[in-house]
């Protein structure tokens, strides 16, 4: 094929290709037939000459023998005067005609000149026929002398030899043209053959052509296509296909690679979704839960570093005095440590990614700290930051802080990154306003505690300076009156007396005891460990008590441990049916950790009553826990966590809140 054709070929599609090649095909195809078909034909029309040239030599012979017959005889009725001779003479000249008639018939078959040929017989034939033999015949019946003179002078003799000799050379040239025919006729046949060898062996290389064309075009790329849409069904999204096919099928391998990658950039952007929403639901678990909001914001600080693939994140509070404090922060693994800049507190200054923030409450970043100024840039520039995005933390509709990503190398993309950290610092906002919640409930729970205590105090002091001192003076008046004013001989009326005394005793007595349950004189006066070894011994159940604390601790402290194991001994002597109480009280830590334990049938939990509850709200009003274990016919366990001091929120650090903010914080 010339090259300028393929060069065409190659610049059109694969299908002007198979058009192409299916033209040169059929066309090869059709000459290889032609040929064929000119081989065919030639046999066909030797073989038809040679037979014709047969069939005219066989009719010339013939016509030959037919003449020599009738010169025969016309010879035998001269010489013997037999009838029989004339009746044969006579069917033989009749059947001349005939005969004459198929020398040209057949001679007119084979070509022109054989035909003229073969007419100039059949004139020489009737000449003689008309010339000579006739009137020898007819001689021969009338005058048999003439007709024996006739005979003699032998001119039939001559006529007849040429008339042999003619007919020997149409027979001579009928033979060759025979010869010759079949020889071509051979000739044709064996071009046939070899014609057909050729046709066919070229049918089959054009066929292996093709198909080896049609095998490395379509088959082989199409099973490498289904070799990597298996390997894509399993997952693989790195196959790619090498797009050197032509035509369509380079177009094929061309799309399905984009199509590759079209799924590998969805799977990736779904990836970098789902993460994202995973890293969101792990936060606003951690929200919900209720943790710390330091907890919070190092687990928002190194959800977003991951998500958002940072080198350092942070989230920091703006101060009332224009600074900016860390509060959470993460720092990649794989990067140099930088984290907190500035020791978590720096001055907030104008053209920084916290300025802007703070005063247009919208996202912002900087991504060239060469010619920086402040105090935070210079840092930036220092450690190789090369861009820095902040989006703003609200609470309550106002400016809180603010979330930070650094970029050491890569710019973040634009718009995209904001997006998605503004969802983180919702839930950052949520953890904040929940903390703050909570750390209004934690102190309106401690104002009721010790508004209560407070209560208990002044009921205790009220009992024992005024009921207490009353009932003691009026005893004390009563036995007065017994000694003094009551005569001896007045029996009964001292014995009456001598009961209103002891009643008033009695007396007495129960409103200590409710004076010791309201607030215990032993606890304000001796400490947690002798109220405790009091209760103990008071106990109906046998208790085991084992304390390590030493010393004083604060009074809220002292009263919560007390009630808590007061309330659970009386919850034992009520509903546990235990034969031994266990009580450990350990200081770890900064931590009082109380645990009791009885051999009860248990079933004990902490909505089962108001004791409970209310030491619940006891101990968490102090920034502690309790949890009671109580399976049933396996005894109650009650353990409790104090800490000594009250939890310090990250809402609690600096002074006041910043001016955006409606009210100051407490926390954060």
């Amino acid at each position: 094929m010339p090259s300028g054709w393929w060069k065409v070929a190659q610049r059109r599609g694969l299908t002007y290709r198979m058009v192409l090649v299916g033209g040169v095909m059929a066309v090869l195809m059709v000459g290889a037939f032609a040929l064929l078909f000119m081989a065919i034909t030639g046999l066909r029309d030797a073989g038809t000459v040679a037979r014709h040239a047969k069939t005219a030599l066989v009719s010339a012979d013939r016509l030959e023998k037919l003449m020599f017959g009738l010169d025969a005889e016309s010879r035998g009725l001269i010489v013997t005067k037999a009838p029989g001779f004339d009746r044969y003479f006579a069917a033989d000249r009749a059947a001349l005609p005939a005969r004459e008639a198929d020398l040209e018939r057949a001679s007119a078959t084979v070509d022109a000149a054989q035909a003229r040929w073969a007419h100039q017989i059949v004139q020489a034939d009737s000449a003689y026929m008309r010339d000579y033999l006739i009137p020898l015949t007819n001689a021969a019946k009338s005058d048999p002398a003439a007709a024996r003179s006739m005979l003699e002078k032998g001119e039939g003799l001559q006529r007849l030899a040429a008339l042999r000799n003619q007919c020997e050379s149409f027979e001579n040239a009928q033979r060759k043209i025979a010869a010759v025919s079949e020889q071509e006729a051979i000739d044709a046949a064996r071009s046939a053959t070899v014609t057909a060898a050729i046709s066919a062996a070229g049918a089959l290389l054009l066929i292996g052509f093709f198909i080896t064309y049609l095998t490395k075009v379509i088959i082989r790329p199409v099973r490498h296509a289904a070799l990597v849409a298996g390997g894509l069904a399993k997952g693989d999204l790195t196959v790619r296909m090498p797009e050197t096919s032509p035509g369509e099928i380079g177009l094929l391998e061309s799309k399905f690679n984009t199509m590759v990658g079209s799924l590998e950039v969805s799977r990736d952007q779904l990836r970098r979704v789902a993460d994202e929403q995973g890293a969101l639901r792990r936060v606003a678990t951690l929200v919900a839960t209720g943790v710390s909001p330091t907890q919070v914001f190092d687990a928002v600080a190194a959800e977003v570093g991951h998500v958002l693939e940072a080198d350092h994140s942070e989230i920091i509070r703006f101060e009332s005095d224009d600074t900016a404090r860390v509060v959470g922060y993460w720092n990649d693994p794989r990067v140099p440590k930088v984290m907190p800049p500035l020791n978590g507190h720096w001055p907030i200054e104008s053209g920084t990614v916290t300025a802007t923030v703070l005063t247009t409450e919208r996202p912002a970043r900087m991504k060239n700290y060469e010619r920086a100024t402040s105090a935070i840039g210079i840092w930036s520039h220092a450690v190789g930051i090369r861009c820095v995005v902040g989006c703003p933390v609200k609470v309550e509709g106002r400016v809180w802080g603010a979330m930070l990503i650094h970029s050491l190398e890569n710019e973040p993309m634009p718009g995209v990154t904001e997006d998605r950290m503004q969802e983180f610092v919702e839930l950052v906002g949520t953890a904040i306003a929940n903390a703050q919640s909570r750390s209004d409930l934690l102190a309106s729970r401690a104002r009721v505690v010790a508004a209560a205590d407070e209560s208990r105090r002044r009921i205790e002091r009220d009992l024992h300076d005024g009921a207490q001192q009353q009932l003691v003076t009026l005893a004390l008046k009563l036995r007065t009156l017994e000694t003094t004013a009551v005569a001896p001989g007045q029996r009964r009326l001292r014995e009456h007396i001598s009961g209103l005394v002891h009643d008033l005793a009695n007396v007495l007595d129960d409103l200590q005891e409710v004076s010791r349950g309201i607030i215990p004189p032993i606890l304000t006066r001796s400490g947690l460990r002798p109220a405790l070894r009091s209760l103990a011994r008071h106990s109906p159940v046998p208790v085991e008590l084992s304390t390590d604390v030493i010393g004083r601790l604060a009074e809220r402290v002292e009263v919560a441990v007390y009630y808590t194991v007061s309330e659970a001994l009386t919850n034992v002597v009520k509903h546990a049916h235990a034969s031994e109480v266990r009580v450990d009280l350990v200081m770890e830590h900064r931590t009082v950790r109380l645990s009791i334990h009885d051999d009860g049938r248990g079933g004990a939990n902490l909505s089962g009553g108001s004791g409970l509850v209310g030491l619940k709200d006891r101990v968490e009003a102090l920034g502690g826990s309790i949890e009671v274990v109580s399976p049933a016919g396996g005894g109650t366990s009650v353990l409790v966590e104090i800490p000594l001091e009250p939890a310090e929120s990250p809402l609690a650090k600096g002074a006041s809140a910043p001016p955006l903010v409606s009210r100051p914080f407490i926390g954060l």
